[in-house]
């Protein structure tokens, strides 16, 4: 019974830890601004964008620079980095590297999205180990 009560008191002690009590200096109740995902690219980004860039690579470089990044393990011994980096998938067929990026025409793209490597792997299998940069094209 003690180990019941002390489980229920505990849950609730987290519960109360992780509430949030609003952003410092804003009015409850009052509406937030969206927030950018940082995993995303939406259409209306990519739209807004249209005139600064030709290629979906152009895009992610202007927007979402982190998607292009290394990630993961990382040996001093390997200077290249190439195993870290993303993979391009487009519509879900292999593209191919990050560089490869550069032959998406901007104008036909609906959505940029990072996927972890985990994600990816659950996805489409081992050999992501930087990730997946998923471009969504407008059909």
């Amino acid at each position: 019974m003690r180990i019941g009560v002390a489980m229920v008191a505990l849950a609730v002690a987290i519960g109360l830890g992780c509430s949030s009590g609003g952003s410092p200096g804003s009015a409850a109740g009052a509406p937030r601004a969206p927030s950018r995902q940082q995993d995303v690219i939406t259409e209306a980004e990519i739209a807004s964008h249209a005139g600064d860039a030709s290629n979906a690579y152009q895009i992610v470089q202007k927007l979402r620079p982190q998607m292009l990044r290394g990630r993961g393990r990382f040996s001093p011994a390997d200077s290249s980095n190439a195993g870290t980096l993303p993979k391009v998938i487009v519509d879900d067929v292999a593209f191919g590297a990050v560089e490869t990026l550069a032959n998406v025409n901007a104008n036909g793209v609906r959505e940029i999205r990072f996927i972890s490597a985990a994600d990816a792997t659950t996805r489409w299998g081992t050999g992501y180990p930087g990730g997946v940069i998923f471009v969504s094209m407008k059909k």
